[in-house]
């Protein structure tokens, strides 16, 4: 090739591609953007909060929420300004959250509390269900509470909601979050503040519209493809079309008429259908009274009632299976109707199970039919004693009679109270028992004798079964000194009342697990079916026959709280000699699931068949469960019998060994976080040398001036716009003044770098770089 044609094909290299200034659109105002944007988030996470709070007429610091939600919304967008300041900006804002939420967790808790009262005092009402136990509140102040409540649940879905909208464009999402639990006041028909739905309304408006114009995250990889834009995201998805950059004037003009799109539709629509004839002609909505009874379950079952076997009807009771429920669930129905004459303090218990037979890991009671006796189940000589001692006229001997009304139980049959000498009647759902009363300083004595050829108990009454020894062993070596049959009795009720805390939560037992094993070995703590059955295989082991019993207990609170006196019934036609508590009068007494229990008979010679009850009393507190059980159960208060005597729960807290895991796990992720920046940063630095190294000399002055004006583009925008070497030199020539150099003959090195198949000098790389120190100040 000659000379002079050499010379042309260089300079035609050097040239370069020349690109029409059209091909690049200018660049969004992004603050402004991102000011837009965070200012949507406020309206739809204020708006939702609003919604809500304001449907159940609940005060809070109105204003004060409304400037904080405000102020983070718009911090939560800015942080999109630049990829370091994202996440940076959010570890930072996670310390600060973190350590708010520690410092102010019990007015957050309570908060909490207050909301779920409130809410579940309006569906109780709504949907005509008698909740009478809420979650106790540590702080009395709402206005306070709540307001923190408030703030914490708006400061998540600033959080939450950027990154649908700022980050992702995903309204459908927003939408979704903002709107789902807001279902709840209008399922009740409860109307909230026309500003917050106007809010709300707007919100997901403007949203829409940012969606449709297919604006995205300013991190995204965008290039130019024929006549559109393409870009990939960091997950590498399938390529969509976009038109990225923005008018600013254009995208608020866009906003405002959503906004006022959202403030006339409720007006046209209150034009057209006025509120006070919003319900005129409306006969109910079927799909909706479809899910009435369903709603009613969660409301007294929580959400569990929904998927879990349902016993909710008897307190979890009468029929011997155990393990079966996670938590006793009460409807508070009445279940049984009791007529009779109150006659001491004792508890009144009315037995529907006796189970002789406990099937190990099958978790349940049944009678064991060959060693069956009827009358010893239904303590026939007892009675037959007791009312003997009454016929005679012993000392404190006593004769009653009982009108059992059984609503929403088994066969009446099988009901009976101790100790029951006859069934004298039985009409419809009516039975009325003749019985007997064991009353202190009765004379009477019971022994082996008194049951002739029979004998009072059977080996199924001292059975322990071999999957059980192994736990019931542990168990009764840690209670030390037992003494006589008594003795060993209290012993155990004094052990379970100071260890094993009673709890309607206990759980179910695991899979392939035995019910009293894990009850003793794991648990440790349950409700009177766990009790009962421990102590029934307990009393065994320790040579005293024993039964498990469910039926009913009402205690004389029961009585005296819940009872009616029922003027129509005479005294003297209910009963009839020693009373402890002197001549009263006729009672009538609902008693519900609350007053459903399980308890045990022993045998004690001279006394029979008779009840001990170990579950302790209420009292303890129960413990804290996750953020999907605060919602799940609702709990009665009832002062009377033992299954309703710990539903004093429902005091969520958050442990504070909890909350300090927690803070060490986010400051441990933060550290992760800036280790992995720093590590990154470090990578990259490695890998410019590496193929800084094995460049050529050519490419290694490309590399070096790339890096310059990355760096200078930094602080000076106006590079952003300058798209070849000979704009970006002059720029850099005119701005840093910079006469010692030539100019032209760096845009030429450059170009011939950059362009031609001709490695450079020597001296031209040294020119250049020289040249680019120059211009660093």
């Amino acid at each position: 090739m000659s000379k002079e044609k050499k010379e042309v094909v260089d300079n035609e290299l050097c040239e370069g591609v020349m690109l029409s200034e059209s091909f690049f659109e200018g660049k969004e105002n992004r603050l402004y953007t991102l000011l837009l944007k965070g200012f949507i988030v406020y309206l739809l996470t204020m708006g939702s909060i609003g919604f809500y709070l304001s449907a159940f007429k609940i005060e809070y610091n109105v204003i004060f929420c409304h400037i904080v939600i405000l102020v983070v919304a718009v911090l939560c967008a800015l942080l999109y300004y630049r990829l370091l300041i994202e996440n940076l900006g959010y570890l930072a804002l996670f310390a600060i959250f973190g350590a708010l939420v520690y410092n102010f967790k019990i007015y957050i808790n309570s908060g909490f509390y207050a909301i779920v009262n409130i809410t579940t005092n309006e569906a109780s009402e709504y949907l005509d269900v008698d909740i009478k136990k809420l979650y106790n509140e540590q702080i009395e102040n709402r206005y306070v509470t709540v307001t923190f409540v408030a703030l914490f649940i708006g400061i998540v879905l600033d959080i939450l909601l950027n990154v649908y909208i700022s980050r992702r464009m995903q309204y459908v999402t927003a939408i979704v979050i903002t709107i789902s639990f807001n279902l709840i006041p209008i399922y009740l028909t409860c109307e909230p503040d026309i500003i917050y739905v106007i809010m709300l309304f707007a919100g997901i408006a403007m949203s829409f519209v940012l969606k449709a114009g297919k604006h995205y995250s300013p991190q995204m990889n965008v290039r130019r493809n024929n006549d559109s834009f393409e870009f990939k995201g960091r997950k590498r998805k399938k390529n969509k079309e976009i038109s990225y950059v923005y008018d600013i004037k254009a995208l608020l003009r866009a906003s405002v008429y959503a906004l006022l799109f959202a403030l006339i539709l409720p007006s046209v629509v209150s034009t057209i259908k006025p509120k006070e004839n919003f319900n005129s002609g409306y006969t109910g909505n079927k799909y909706k009274q479809q899910t009435m009874e369903m709603m009613t379950t969660v409301l007294l079952e929580g959400f569990r009632g929904l998927w879990e076997e349902n016993n909710s009807g008897n307190g979890g009771l009468m029929s011997g299976e155990l393990g079966s429920v996670s938590s006793i669930r009460l409807d508070n129905e009445t279940d049984v109707v009791l007529e009779f004459t109150p006659y001491s303090y004792d508890t009144v218990y009315l037995k529907f199970f006796v189970g002789n037979r406990y099937n190990s890991y099958g978790n349940y009671w049944s009678i064991d039919e060959e060693n069956y006796d009827s009358s010893s189940f239904n303590n026939t000589i007892e009675s037959e004693k007791y009312k003997e001692a009454y016929e005679e006229g012993r000392t404190n001997s006593a004769k009653g009679k009982m009108t059992v009304i059984c609503m929403d139980t088994p066969s009446i049959i099988a009901c009976q109270t101790y100790y029951t000498g006859e069934i004298s009647e039985v009409r419809g759902n009516h039975s009325t028992l003749i019985y007997y009363p064991a009353l202190a300083g009765n004379t009477v004595n019971i022994s082996a004798s008194d049951y002739g050829d029979k004998q009072p108990y059977s080996e199924a009454d001292l059975m322990v079964p071999n999957a059980n020894v192994e736990s019931v062993k542990k168990f009764v070596e840690k209670l030390g000194y037992l003494g006589t049959e008594e003795e060993i009795i209290q012993t155990v009720k004094d052990y379970f009342a100071d260890n094993f805390p009673y709890t309607i939560n206990p759980g179910k037992t695991p899979r392939n697990k035995d019910f009293v094993n894990d009850f003793l070995d794991n648990k440790q703590r349950g409700y009177c079916a766990h009790f009962a059955s421990a102590a029934t295989l307990i009393f065994r082991y320790l040579g005293i026959p024993a039964r498990y019993v469910e039926g009913y207990a009402v205690s004389y609170n029961d009585i005296t709280l819940n009872g009616e006196l029922n003027e129509d019934l005479k005294y003297e036609d209910y009963y009839d000699g020693y009373s402890v508590i002197g001549q009263t009068a006729c009672v009538t007494v609902n008693a519900t699931d609350a007053n459903a229990h399980a308890w045990v008979e022993v045998y004690l010679e001279g006394k029979g068949w008779c009840v001990v009850d170990v579950t302790p009393a209420s009292g303890e507190e129960e413990e804290a469960e996750d953020f999907w059980t605060m919602f799940g159960d609702r709990q009665d208060t009832d002062d009377g019998d033992v299954v309703s005597g710990l539903l004093s729960g429902g005091n969520f807290q958050v442990s504070d060994k909890l909350i300090k895991t927690i803070c060490m796990a986010v400051a441990g992720i933060i550290g992760a976080v800036i280790l992995v920046i720093f590590g990154i940063k470090i990578t990259v630095k490695i890998i410019f040398w590496v193929r800084y190294a094995k460049a050529g000399i050519n490419d290694k002055l490309i590399i070096r001036y790339v890096s310059f004006k990355k760096k200078k583009t930094r602080r000076n925008k106006e590079l952003r716009t300058l798209h070849n070497y000979g704009e970006q030199v002059n720029y850099f020539m005119e701005k840093y003044k910079e006469t010692a150099c030539d100019g032209q003959k760096i845009i030429a090195i450059l170009e011939k770098a950059g362009f031609s198949n001709r490695a450079i000098t020597e001296g031209e790389f040294d020119e250049v770089i020289m040249w680019m120190k120059k211009c660093k100040g």
